[in-house]
């Protein structure tokens, strides 16, 4: 045993030891010893016009992670102990043994093919694994180190060769990027310095083009040309008239029009010099050289559209009897699978007769995607015997019609951490009528621990849910006499008919909500995004309730909230749309992105048209005493993503609404309130628990704080976000201040829950926080860790009121708020 120990002693103190060395270790060298020193931050001056972050980006090499910012490197010290233990020869070997061994079992089961791809997938695995550890060393190195990234003469002149090659391309002809190495400690930060000089502006555009159907083309598209006169002279935008002009020419019809028919003539020799000598002044010619002999180039049109429905992946033609049909001019063959030729003649753009267009035939592909009909959409063409029609194919294999998923999880409440079972359980039929539709089903089953309303000994109650929504798609808008079809059939537009039944069971009351929806969605380009939900009906009805429950809702509404009005037994019915401008990329974290969305709803208007409709829905559902709501409702929530640097951003979102009520009940669905608060609010506040305006936090005899309904909400993020670490995936932080509040408009509430503009500032809550995000592409679990800054219901600031003894004790006026999320926050 006193041996074992001692050896524990001495890894653990070579452990120590290499992490110290690789903390401070330092080099009295010059730096013309490149493998002496770390190379440390890159600083960039002098530059005005240009931003750091582009310069920036030029440089590949990054220095080794610090702690804390101070000059010690403990994942080079990690990667240094993990070469103790690593031998690279004993590694090669090991790729050979696996290459040997796999040459020898393919050799003696090449006669059995299922069993020869089985080795195959097996040592490619292997395979894959040794030559990781060849290249990038054992556990230590490749994932808890980092390898030391030295100070290199040479990588740094060809860094400011880039930078200078990057200014010239952006008009600055007669820049100069030098650089100055500073050494501190065993490090080198190396200075870039930049002199811009003037920048070369564009004087004149001219555009050479000896075809007069082609010149009339380009020039009524002047509009969108990357080429502007009077701006400064940018390299990428040549490259991007180029591709403009391929892409207008192509969709006109010039097939045999490239990028490479686009030259340029620059000529910087001005007769007239400017008079502003800070500016330097060029004309550019664009010449466009059309294909063809003497500048006539052929229009190419459609001769004919063949559309085929191939049999499913891996089975063989002749098991299927193929239908040939001809619908529009365009020729149509089933196989195995029979969609409706109508509605696919409205996915399809490419037309007969009509002249080429590269746009209509990836807008084709990509309508002919979004119906969720087909694995895959292939597009292929060749050329009549003239050589100037083309024959376009459509082939495209069905997806399965039947599919069937299941998903399993807990649910976890916020407020005490309790978890919960969920189960759901999803189907969809494809192609329903063989026009394309879906219809979908998700059963939803789930049992969560949630705090009771009321005290007692035991203030966790379980809480049973069963949710069953079933929806019919069609990809189209269903309109009396096929009104707009054919205007929207380019936009992806899609009519959805839902219908929907929910049961929640609690010890404190049993309730039902029965729902149907018509919702009609199109999409014109692809950042912008329309919903109509001209039919949207909500039926809720309360069948059980608890005496001293009903009690506690009688006290809140007499304290101004109006959580009674989710049981009374309710008829909701409203007109809604939503409009959404979002450029976010769909892969990855926003860059350099807006998002807006605009949502108006009506609630009973319906009733206001046919006053007599009340009497009538309450003879169909026998019930005397069912309630009615009118209201208006906006909700508008803006957010800007500017990227910094590489895996660095900067957030911003301003989300506002307001509802007002009108008729008898004078207020809304509960449902349709605003709230403040939780993961995707205010972060320092439990969920939907702030205001309304000043007024403190409503609790029950043990303790916990009811919801805190408003009429208008106005709150705002800014939120920096940054890389911390890769540990399979990357580790991201954040940083965030949140503002905001929700106030009541209704002249009944309270003083302190009312919006005045006289109390508008005080009454406006902030908190502040720090979040960990684990992005694994495909996933991101964030934890957000909010605190008050200041809180209007004490109409003081309480961050100094923070105790870091009590910091999850929710009693005090000010505790550290744990948020649990799946994606981004905004």
């Amino acid at each position: 045993m006193t041996a074992l120990n001692s050896n524990y002693r001495i890894i653990y103190s070579w452990f120590v030891f290499l992490i110290l060395s690789g903390s401070f270790s330092c080099a009295p060298k010059t730096p013309s010893s490149s493998r002496s020193y770390y190379l440390g931050n890159s600083s960039i001056k002098g530059n005005h016009v240009i931003n750091d972050s582009e310069l920036d980006a030029l440089i590949p090499q990054k220095p080794n992670r610090r702690l804390l910012g101070l000059p010690f490197f403990p994942y080079v010290g990690l990667y240094r102990f993990g070469e103790l233990f690593y031998n690279k020869e004993e590694k090669q070997r090991n790729v050979i043994e696996i290459t040997q061994n796999y040459q020898k079992e393919s050799l003696n089961k090449e006669n059995s093919p299922r069993k020869l791809d089985k080795i195959q997938r097996k040592y490619a695995k292997k395979l894959k694994r040794a030559q990781v550890k060849v290249n990038q060393g054992n556990f230590f190195m490749r994932v808890l180190g980092e390898a030391p990234v030295y100070f290199n003469i040479n990588e740094v002149l060809q860094n400011a060769e880039k930078m200078q090659k990057y200014l010239y391309n952006n008009g600055f002809f007669e820049s100069v990027v030098t650089f100055k190495p500073d050494t501190t400690f065993n490090r080198v930060r190396v200075n870039y310095l930049v002199t811009e000089n003037r920048p070369t502006m564009i004087k004149d555009i001219q555009y050479k083009i000896k075809n007069v159907l082609v010149d009339s083309i380009i020039n009524a598209n002047g509009k969108g040309a990357a080429l502007v006169s009077k701006k400064r002279y940018d390299g990428d935008s040549f490259e991007e008239e180029r591709i403009r002009l391929e892409t207008l020419l192509r969709n006109e019809g010039y097939f045999g029009f490239s990028r490479q028919n686009v030259s340029y003539l620059i000529n910087d020799t001005i007769t007239n010099a400017a008079t502003d000598t800070f500016f330097k002044s060029v004309d550019v010619q664009v010449r466009v050289d059309l294909p063809g002999p003497a500048n006539k180039p052929d229009r190419y049109k459609i001769n004919s559209i063949h559309f085929e429905v191939l049999p499913p992946s891996g089975l063989p033609d002749s098991l299927f009897r193929k239908d040939t049909v001809r619908y529009q001019g365009i020729q149509y063959v089933f196989s195995d699978k029979r969609f409706a030729t109508k509605i696919l003649d409205s996915k399809i753009q490419v037309r007969p007769g009509a002249f080429y267009s590269q746009k209509k035939e990836r807008d084709t592909q990509q309508q002919l995607s979004l119906t969720d009909q087909f694995r895959f959409v292939n597009y292929s063409y060749t050329l009549d015997s003239t050589g100037k029609g083309i024959n376009s194919f459509f082939k495209v294999i069905p997806l399965e019609k039947y599919q069937i998923s299941t998903d399993l999880g807990l649910n976890v409440i916020q407020l005490q951490g309790a978890p919960g079972p969920f189960a759901n359980l999803s189907y969809k039929i494809r192609n329903v009528f063989n026009g394309l539709e879906n219809f979908e089903a998700n059963l939803r089953g789930g049992i969560e621990l949630v705090p009771g309303f009321l005290g007692g000994n035991n203030p966790i109650y379980r809480s049973e849910e069963v949710g069953l929504n079933t929806s019919l798609i069609f990809p189209r808008l269903l309109t009396p006499g096929s009104l707009l079809q054919k205007q929207t059939a380019a936009y992806n537009p899609r009519t959805q008919l839902g219908l929907g039944y929910n049961y929640v069971n609690r010890p404190e009351y049993t309730r039902t909500n029965l729902k149907a929806a018509m919702t009609y969605s199109w999409q014109p380009s692809n950042t912008t995004l329309f919903n109509l939900s001209l039919i949207d009906l909500n039926v809720l009805n309360t069948q059980n309730i608890r005496a001293d429950f009903a009690s506690l809702l009688d006290t809140l509404r007499d304290q101004g909230n109006n959580l009674i009005n989710s049981f009374n037994k309710s008829f909701v019915s409203d007109i809604n749309f939503n409009f959404v401008y979002n450029t976010n990329t769909l892969i990855g974290p926003p860059k350099n992105a807006r998002y807006l969305r605009i949502a108006l709803e009506s609630g009973g208007t319906s009733l206001n048209i046919l006053p007599n409709q009340e009497r009538v829905i309450k003879d169909v559902f026998n019930d005397k005493d069912l309630q009615f709501y009118k209201y208006l409702r906006w909700n508008a929530d803006y957010r800007r993503y500017w990227p910094v640097g590489r895996r660095s951003a900067f957030v911003a979102r301003i989300n506002s609404g307001a509802i007002y009520s009108y008729g008898n009940n004078k207020v809304p669905p509960y449902e349709k309130y605003f709230f403040a608060g939780g993961s995707n609010s205010l972060r320092a506040w439990l969920p939907r628990r702030l205001g309304p305006g000043r007024s403190e936090p409503r609790r029950t005899s043990n303790n916990l704080s009811f919801e805190s309904p408003g009429e208008f909400l106005m709150e705002g993020n800014l939120e920096w976000r940054g890389f911390l670490a890769k540990f399979f995936g990357d580790i991201n932080y954040a940083l965030f201040i949140d503002a905001g509040n929700v106030w009541n408009l209704n002249s009944n509430a309270p003083v302190e829950q009312k919006l005045k503009t006289s109390n508008f500032l005080s009454e406006i809550a902030v908190g502040t926080g720090f979040g960990i995000r684990y992005d694994l592409s495909f996933f991101i679990l964030r934890f957000d860790f909010g605190i008050k800054v200041y809180d209007p219901a004490l109409q003081r600031f309480v961050l100094d009121e923070l105790e870091f003894n009590k910091l999850f004790n929710r009693t005090q006026s000010n505790f550290l708020n744990i948020n649990l999320g799946v994606g981004y926050p905004f």
